[in-house]
């Protein structure tokens, strides 16, 4: 498995849901093979880089990076807030 191998698997999952609706991860845990370059978190501008070449913009990767993430989160607390007590 390679960079690129990864690569293909993200803009797969930006094809089926679209680039607003995914992220990266970084729980390894149970995984048997992981690419050398992608041995941690620490390793994921070897991915950007690679996204980048293939022509992902900065906006796209910062929402792959986290960005999608902390918005659906901040989403939820603001939900949660305006609904938490309402009986």
């Amino acid at each position: 498995m390679t960079v690129s191998d990864v690569a293909d698997h993200v803009e797969h999952a930006r094809d089926l849901a679209g680039a607003a609706h995914i992220g990266l991860g970084g729980d390894y845990d149970g995984t048997p093979v992981l690419p050398p370059d992608l041995r941690d978190v620490s390793r994921y501008p070897v991915l950007a880089a690679e996204l980048q070449r293939r022509g992902w913009g900065a906006d796209d990767l910062r929402a792959l990076a986290g960005g999608n993430v902390l918005r659906v989160l901040e989403a939820t607390d603001e939900r949660f807030a305006r609904t938490a007590f309402v009986r």
